[in-house]
């Protein structure tokens, strides 16, 4: 998220030659032609850093940062003061109530540029962890840092418990799973539910973010559908009656995407519903790879989502592949793109950025996948698990992922 920048001065022409030069830098820029105007700007809203003149009526900038230094909320806003004062006491006295950096007019806009990141660098790591600091309040302290990260430690161990410990052994089907997190906690989950002598839920999903929130509505989400699966027939109303349940309990902006299926050994069928998730791969013996297109809407964003159920027949050799977009959305390492067959595929069925945003072909992407997938069929789940992984190393430059993976792959016995 971009930086916001507020400038203070009485010159309106500075404010707009400092507005034209650091929006492009990237920045977001809110500018006050008072002393007066300023303290209420930050008051309402604290930017990420203040260029304050000094020489302005009124109220001028000394006594701005005295009086933003007095209220809680703004007191740790870095300020840069712009003067044509240049005297060496001036200075000192700038220092002293609080300034962070002091430029003398007329400046080089190279300079300008140059001070904001130095200050910014040195403000960011307060920044982030001010959030924390209010939250432990009189706990922050190293002994309550170090039991913070005890308590994380705890959560990932009770996490990973909750996930299969192995894939099922089913006569006649080769099934394995991968699970990469990006931090202690995961929000990205997979689950086989028993449902009968002939029948076995399978789900993958991945909430919206990572870390401690996305965990917890992980953990609600599984608890959910391992009882609801029970209840409802079809995973269509599974997925609606989980999307209630999000929907009810939890924050807007909180939402996962999922698809659950029954997977049938006696009719070797794959009955599944998707709410928003990447699209799963099927590939068959005489026809490639092809996209299970059957979508709905997000878990958990919208009151009245709707959900369909689809049925996958599997032949001896069909393989399905389940991910998240933690594997698809991998970058490539220095812009590193897919030159290979381009196979036209859908990466994902949802997406935080507009499509015309990104360029796809920095990331990893579902071609590659599905091109991996295509190249490496003869061998065994495990390895064809292991070949993805060892793909994503190659194209990324790196083994540590940035995001949390998840990928299950069930291959029908030949």
């Amino acid at each position: 998220m971009a930086e916001t920048i507020l400038v203070v001065d009485d010159d309106l022409d500075i404010l707009e030659l400092l507005k034209m030069y650091l929006e492009p830098e990237g920045y977001n820029i809110r500018t006050a032609n008072d002393g007066e105007g300023a303290v209420q700007s930050v008051c309402i809203d604290p930017p990420d850093l203040i260029l304050l003149d000094v020489m302005m009526p009124h109220k001028d900038g000394f006594q701005v940062i005295e009086e933003l230094k007095n209220i809680e909320h703004t007191k740790n806003v870095p300020v840069i003061l712009l003067t044509a004062r240049g005297q060496t006491e001036d200075k000192v006295h700038g220092l002293d109530t609080g300034a962070d950096d002091y430029i003398t007019k007329p400046f080089d806009l190279r300079e300008v540029t140059a001070r904001v990141e130095a200050v910014l660098g040195r403000t960011r790591p307060i920044k982030y962890i001010n959030p924390l600091m209010h939250a432990m309040g009189d706990r922050f302290s190293e002994e309550g840092v170090q039991q913070l990260a005890g308590h994380l430690q705890a959560a990932a161990a009770i996490q990973k418990k909750l996930l299969p410990e192995q894939a099922p052994n089913i006569e006649g089907f080769d099934i394995t799973t991968l699970l990469q997190s990006s931090t202690s906690v995961s929000g990205d989950f997979y689950d086989f539910i028993p449902l009968s002598e002939t029948q076995i839920g399978i789900v993958l999903g991945d909430v919206k973010g990572n870390g401690i929130p996305a965990a917890l509505l992980m953990v609600m989400i599984r608890t959910a559908l391992r009882l609801l699966c029970h209840e409802e027939d079809t995973p269509a109303l599974i997925l609606k009656r989980i999307n209630d349940l999000v929907v009810r309990d939890t924050e807007a902006d909180l939402f996962a995407t999922m698809i659950y299926g029954i997977l049938d050994t006696e009719t070797s069928t794959f009955t599944y519903s998707n709410g928003g998730h990447c699209y799963p791969f099927h590939w068959k013996n005489t026809d490639g790879v092809s996209v299970l297109k059957t979508g709905g809407m997000l878990i958990g964003a919208f009151e009245e989502a709707t959900f369909t159920s689809e049925v996958c027949s599997l032949s001896p050799g069909d393989i399905l592949v389940f991910y998240t977009d933690g594997i698809t959305e991998t970058a490539g390492k220095n812009g590193a793109v897919f030159s290979g067959d381009q196979i036209e595929l859908t990466n994902s069925a949802h997406s935080d950025t507009p499509e015309d945003a990104i360029p796809m072909d920095t990331f990893y992407g579902g071609d590659r996948l599905a091109a991996c997938l295509s190249e490496n069929t003869a061998l065994s789940a495990s390895a064809l698990c292991e070949a993805v992984v060892n793909d994503l190393a190659l194209f990324s430059g790196s083994t540590t992922p940035h995001d949390d993976r998840a990928l299950i792959i069930v291959k029908r016995d030949t």
